[in-house]
C-alpha cells in the first residue's frame, strides 16, 4: 500500500488472498469451513490488477499446519517458502527498478536483483538467527522439558542451512529494513553492515473512542495474545502469575492463541484464568477493550504487532526489552518495561499494577494517545520516503563505479 500510495507499485507478488474481484477465493468461501480463514487474507486496498499470485502452495501449507505433525508441516513450509522465492526470481526483468523482499523467501530474487542492477529492499521481520540460537539452548537448559519435537526445529541442521541462506540474503540486499532497533542491535552483532539498516517502527491500529470502566470496580484483567510458545515466553508468564497467585477478586489472566508448549505446563494455574485458542482478530480486538493490562514477557520478537494493538485500545503494555517495546513504550508513562527472561520483575510489575489501578488507567489513556500519533499512513509514508532516497543513492553508487 506504501508504494501504491506513492505511485510506485508495479505489481504485488504474493501467494493466496481473498478480494472480491478474486474468482478463486470467491468459489472457495462458499465453503463454510474455510470461510473464516480465506476472511483472515483479506486485501481489498489494491486493484486486482496489481496482484500476481501463488495461492495452491500456500493453501497447502496452511492445511498442513493444522492437520499434520511439526515435521512434515515444516518440510511443507520450506518448500512454498523456496518455491516462491524462485517464482519471483523468474519474474524479474531490467523493467523493474526495486524489488521489496521477505526473510528466508529471497536468495534467488535478490541474486536476480544483483545480476539485474535492481534495488534489492530485504524486509526482516524477526531478530538475527544467532540471537535466537542462543535464546532457545539457554531456555531448554533451564527448563528441559522445553525440549520438544517442535523446539528441536529451531537449532537442527536444517535450521542451520535455513540461517545460512538468510546470511547470504543480508549479505546481498541493498538495504534491509527492520521494525525495531532491538532486531537491528541483533543483526549488527550478528555480523551485517549497520549501514544498510532503516528501522521503521510498524503503524499502530486506528484508536477506540470510547471510555473504560472507572479502574478498581472489578478485578484486574491481564491479557496475553499470541503462540503460546518458546519465543514469546509463555512460560515464564505462567510462573509469574504462580509467584503472583492473585486471588479471583484481585485479577484474571486471559491467554489467548495456539498452544505450542506441553499442556503440562499451563495447568494448574492459580486463580482465575480463562484460556481461548484461535479467535478471529475482530474478536481478539474486543477482548483488548475489556482488558486492562497486556503483558508480552517474549525473548525474542521483531516487533509484536499485539503490543501497538492493545495500546491502540487504551491499554497499557509489560514487555520485554527484546522485541518494540523499547521503541513505542515510555515506561512508567504508558507502558512498562522489564528484563527479558526474568520472571521476579514481571511477577513484581503486575504486582504493582494490581495495587495500583488508578496509574494504570492512566498509562492506558497515554498509551491510546501514542497510538494515535503513528498510524498506518504515517508508516507507509515514512518507508516510501526512505525508500525512494535510499534507490536514488543506490542509483548514484551504481553511476559512479
Amino acid at each position: 500500500m506504501a508504494y501504491q500510495e506513492a505511485g510506485y507499485l508495479d505489481h504485488f507478488y504474493t501467494s493466496f488472498f481473498e478480494h472480491p474481484k478474486n474468482v478463486f477465493s470467491s468459489v472457495l468461501k462458499k465453503i463454510k469451513s474455510l470461510e473464516k480463514e480465506i476472511n483472515r487474507r483479506s486485501f481489498h486496498e489494491l486493484p486486482i490488477d496489481k496482484f500476481v499470485s501463488r495461492p495452491l502452495p500456500e493453501l497447502l501449507r496452511s492445511i498442513a499446519s493444522r492437520e499434520l505433525g511439526p515435521i512434515a508441516a515444516d518440510r511443507i513450509w520450506e518448500w512454498s517458502e523456496l518455491g516462491f522465492d524462485n517464482w519471483v526470481a523468474r519474474n524479474l526483468n531490467q523493467n523493474v527498478d526495486a524489488v521489496h523482499t521477505y526473510e528466508h523467501a529471497a536468495l534467488s530474487t535478490l541474486k536476480k536483483a544483483w545480476e539485474l542492477n535492481i534495488f534489492g529492499i530485504y524486509e526482516q521481520p524477526s531478530q538475527h538467527h544467532a540471537f535466537f540460537d542462543a535464546i532457545v539452548k539457554k531456555q531448554t537448559a533451564l527448563y528441559p522439558e522445553l525440549k520438544t519435537e517442535g523446539s528441536a526445529l529451531l537449532v537442527n541442521h536444517k535450521a542451520k542451512k535455513r540461517n545460512a541462506r538468510r546470511d547470504q540474503e543480508l549479505s546481498m540486499a541493498s538495504l534491509i529494513i527492520c521494525n525495531s532497533t532491538f532486531t537491528k542491535k541483533t543483526l549488527i552483532a550478528g555480523g551485517v553492515d549497520p549501514q544498510k539498516i532503516t528501522v521503521i517502527p510498524l503503524g499502530f491500529p486506528p484508536v477506540i473512542q470510547q471510555t473504560k470502566a472507572e479502574p478498581g470496580k472489578k478485578p484486574m484483567v491481564f491479557i496475553y495474545a499470541g503462540n503460546q510458545s518458546l519465543r514469546k515466553g509463555s512460560h515464564l508468564l505462567y510462573q509469574a502469575w504462580r509467584n503472583c497467585n492473585f486471588s479471583d477478586d484481585k485479577a484474571e489472566l486471559w491467554l489467548i492463541g495456539k498452544m505450542q508448549l506441553p499442556q503440562h505446563l499451563r495447568e494448574n494455574l492459580p486463580g482465575k484464568v480463562i484460556t481461548k485458542e484461535n479467535i478471529p482478530h475482530d474478536e481478539l480486538m474486543l477482548l483488548y477493550q475489556q482488558a486492562d493490562v497486556f503483558v508480552l514477557p517474549t525473548l525474542a520478537d521483531g516487533f509484536g504487532m499485539v503490543i501497538t494493538e492493545a495500546m491502540s485500545q487504551g491499554i497499557p503494555v509489560i514487555a520485554s526489552e527484546n522485541c518494540c517495546g523499547p521503541d513505542v513504550i515510555e515506561p512508567g508513562k504508558d507502558g512498562w518495561i522489564v528484563s527479558a527472561g526474568d520472571i521476579d520483575k514481571l511477577s513484581a510489575q503486575m504486582q504493582w499494577c494490581v495495587a495500583n489501578p488508578q496509574q494504570v488507567a492512566a498509562c492506558g489513556n497515554a498509551a491510546k494517545q501514542k497510538a494515535a500519533n503513528w498510524q498506518w499512513p504515517q508508516y507507509r509514508q515514512k518507508l516510501a520516503e526512505i525508500v525512494a532516497n535510499k534507490w536514488q543513492q543506490f542509483k548514484q553508487e551504481k553511476l559512479s563505479v
